[in-house]
C-alpha cells in the first residue's frame, strides 16, 4: 500500500533538490512565449537580435529561443512580458509563463542525470531543443553551471522524481 501514500508536490519555487552532487533550482522569474509560424520573424520582431537555439545549445543570460520544431519555438526572456496574442505577419505568439516549468541542474552528478535522463546524442548539433529527457517532452539547454530543462507544467514533479533518484 506503499504507492497510494504519494508526499506532496514540492512546487515550482526556489530550491527543489538539494544534495551535495546535485541541485535542482526552479526559475520562476523567466518569461516564456511560444511562438510558430515564422519563427524567425516572431523572435526579431519580439526579442531583436536574440538567438534560436537547438539541443543542448548554450542558454544566454538574455532573451532567446529554444526550437521545438520547424515552425514553433519557446521565446525565454529574462523576466515575463505582454507579447502580444494572436497572429500577425505569419507567425503567432502566446503567453505561457504557467504553462511551462524551468529548472535549472548543477552539481558534480549534472552529467550523471543526463546519461540516465535522454539518450539523445547532446553533441550532435541538432536544429531542434526538444528531447525526451527521462520519458517526458522537455527541451533542453545548457548553461554555465549544468544544464536547464524546460517541461510542461504538469509533468514537474514527475521530473523531480527522476532527478532524485540520480
Amino acid at each position: 500500500m506503499r504507492e497510494t501514500r504519494w508526499p506532496a508536490a514540492r512546487g515550482r519555487f526556489g530550491l527543489l533538490i538539494d544534495r551535495p552532487r546535485l541541485q535542482v533550482r526552479a526559475l520562476d522569474k523567466l518569461g516564456q512565449t511560444l511562438v510558430s509560424g515564422d519563427i524567425e520573424a516572431a523572435v526579431g520582431a519580439l526579442a531583436p537580435g536574440a538567438p534560436i537555439l537547438g539541443l543542448y545549445a548554450l542558454a544566454p543570460e538574455g532573451a532567446h529561443a529554444l526550437r521545438i520544431g520547424r515552425a514553433s519555438a519557446l521565446m525565454i526572456t529574462p523576466a515575463p512580458f505582454a507579447a502580444p496574442e494572436g497572429w500577425r505577419d505569419g507567425w503567432c505568439a502566446t503567453a505561457v509563463d504557467d504553462g511551462w516549468a524551468v529548472v535549472e541542474v548543477s552539481g558534480a552528478d549534472t552529467s550523471l542525470a543526463l546519461m540516465q535522463a535522454t539518450s539523445a546524442e547532446l553533441g550532435a548539433g541538432s536544429l531542434s531543443a526538444a528531447v525526451l529527457l527521462f520519458g517526458l517532452r522537455a527541451l533542453l539547454a545548457r548553461t554555465q553551471v549544468g544544464f536547464r530543462v524546460h517541461v510542461e507544467a504538469p509533468w514537474l514533479e514527475a521530473l523531480l522524481a527522476w532527478l532524485d533518484g540520480v
